[in-house]
């Protein structure tokens, strides 16, 4: 309807879309080394914060490294895309499980914030998850097993 400057239009909102995810997934993703690293369980540089910027510097960089690391070893990144989406979707679905497991533990527990439509929409959560990794998985064995193998990788360590 809006010809080419329409498409113009939606391609910048899905760029700059793509730009704020990837921000939140770097800067989220640093976190938990830093935050492992402070707690005693990872390698304590990973701990250090910058002293002018008060970000988790270090770890930023090592996940930078790690990052081309596994780009250049992978060899496109879409590949990189397929072995990353599949771990996070299969935390995801665990951590929303989670919910299940604690109310029913700690049931007297108070809890400053309540899940909207509990246990329906956690349940749906968890079932569309099961169902994206399935299919996934289906759709990129290989990846799929890799991921897998990867997230096994730390089980010794921790």
């Amino acid at each position: 309807v809006l010809g080419p400057i329409g498409a113009g239009i939606v391609s910048a909102g899905m760029a700059l879309s793509m730009f704020v995810a990837l921000n939140g997934t770097i800067m989220s993703g640093a976190r938990l080394p830093f935050i492992m690293s402070r707690d005693g369980y990872f390698f304590s540089a990973l701990g250090d914060v910058h002293p002018r910027f008060r970000t988790p510097s270090t770890a930023l960089l090592v996940q930078a490294g790690l990052s081309i690391i596994l780009l250049l070893l992978r060899g496109s990144f879409r590949q990189f895309f397929s072995l990353a989406i599949f771990s996070e979707w299969l935390f995801y679905m665990l951590t929303a499980s989670t919910i299940f497991v604690f109310r029913r533990r700690d049931p007297n527990v108070p809890r400053p914030y309540r899940v909207w439509g509990y246990p329906v929409v956690p349940l749906l959560f968890v079932l569309a998850s099961g169902l994206l990794l399935y299919f996934t998985f289906v759709d990129n064995v290989r990846n799929s097993l890799l991921g897998c193998l990867v997230i096994l990788a730390g089980v010794p360590v921790f």
